[in-house]
């Protein structure tokens, strides 16, 4: 993930909103540090979205009180400062690495990177949250009390999970006894799902279902990744991660129903390849589409992103987007679990952006991790988040 200081985006857009010419706001400058400046001002008008976002952002905080500015620009260094820890630590070759954890013990560098995690799992887990959980979480008081806030939504959201008999008996007990059972059949579950990675093994080091996800990762990658990913197949750790990490570049989403798969400029329909071609040079370059051709469905997210630059209601069904259109296990997934778990507003948010591709799938994906159930071809399996390095929990709890 590339991270940007806050203060240099804020600083940026200051100059932005105030002088009203972001094209020449550094047209003259020498310092190096300005040049800088100018540079990520190019990249950030290359997306007209992202650069009006920054710009809302910007105001937002602006309205803010100055205490509250400032403690978001204290919590903004400190990430900076985990972030150059860990970057450090990670630019080492693996003797030093070693050598310095037997000299140092536990190292800051290695808390950065496990915190760094946390941070990010915690804020997607976050952004899924409707505005009424989020208005309790702002009104709690700090750092206490929104911990605790933090573990009711987690509680309520694992109760809303389990089959209606188990969840029935809980309601029935007084709220004492209903903690001391909760934390008792959360136990119970960790056992039941440790236990059945044993009973699930085929031989293999994996699961039937994360060697099948496993596969379809492979087949979205370049002969350079390939052959990247290959040299790691002997270590666990790190091909873990690296298959975790382009699944979350380029998750793997179903086919429409012809079962296409729209890998290059010339397998494009004839009106998407002529929008594309129509588009100034400004807002399509040709090396973005060149670096993911061959990826399924990298190529086809990326046409779409480009497009929807100059013309946001862009729509071509390159997967499936529709409920019906879905592989027919995904779908019983879908409607028998899934659906049945999703509160009122998240139907609505899902019901908004069916019939739109990549939105519809990856919708789907986004909902079914609030909810922490594993969607077949589409969800990153709970074996794989166990395996990870730095033994992440399959569930948040």
């Amino acid at each position: 993930m590339n991270f940007m200081k806050l203060s240099v985006i804020l600083l940026m857009l200051a100059f932005l909103i105030t002088l009203g010419k972001p094209a020449g706001i550094f047209a003259d400058a020498r310092d190096e540090q300005e040049q800088k400046y100018q540079s990520l001002l190019k990249k950030l008008k290359a997306s007209t979205e992202h650069y009006n976002q920054l710009v809302k952002n910007y105001k937002s905080f602006q309205a803010l009180p100055k205490e509250k500015q400032k403690t978001l620009k204290d919590l903004d260094n400190a990430i900076f400062q985990l972030i150059k820890s860990y970057d450090s630590f990670q630019t080492l070759g693996k003797e030093k690495q070693i050598g310095l954890k037997k000299t140092a013990g536990k190292l800051d560098s290695q808390e950065a990177g496990r915190l760094l995690e946390v941070f990010q799992k915690f804020g997607g887990w976050y952004e899924a949250l409707d505005q009424t959980k989020k208005d309790s979480l702002a009104k709690a008081s700090h750092p206490d009390g929104r911990i605790a806030e933090i573990k009711k939504i987690l509680t309520s959201q694992w109760m809303g999970r389990l089959p209606k008999r188990d969840l029935d008996s809980l309601l029935k007990l007084d709220e004492t006894t209903r903690a001391l059972q909760i934390v008792k059949m959360k136990k119970e579950e960790q056992i039941r799902v440790s236990q059945s990675f044993d009973k699930k093994k085929k031989g293999g080091l994996y699961l039937e279902e994360t060697q099948k996800f496993i596969a379809h990762i492979k087949q979205q990658l370049s002969s350079e990744q390939l052959e990247k990913i290959g040299k790691l197949e002997n270590k666990r750790g790190a091909f873990v991660k690296m298959i975790l990490d382009f699944a979350e570049d380029n998750p793997p989403l179903p086919l429409n129903k012809m079962g296409v798969k729209y890998l290059l400029p010339k397998d494009l329909p004839p009106e998407v390849l002529a929008q594309l071609k129509s588009l100034k040079p400004g807002v399509y370059k040709p090396f973005e589409l060149t670096k993911n051709e061959k990826k399924w469905p990298a190529f086809a997210r990326g046409v779409t992103e480009i497009i929807r630059r100059s013309d946001p209601a862009f729509n071509y069904e390159f997967g499936a987007c529709k409920f019906e259109d879905l592989p027919e296990d995904i779908r019983t997934f879908v409607e028998n679990e899934l659906i049945q778990m999703l509160q009122d507003d998240e139907k609505v948010k899902l019901q908004l952006v069916e019939g739109k591709w990549p939105d519809y799938p990856l919708m789907l994906r986004d909902l079914a991790r609030v909810h922490l159930v594993t969607i077949p071809g589409i969800s990153i399996p709970p074996e794989l988040l166990q395996l990870k390095p730095g033994k992440v929990p399959m569930m948040l709890r």
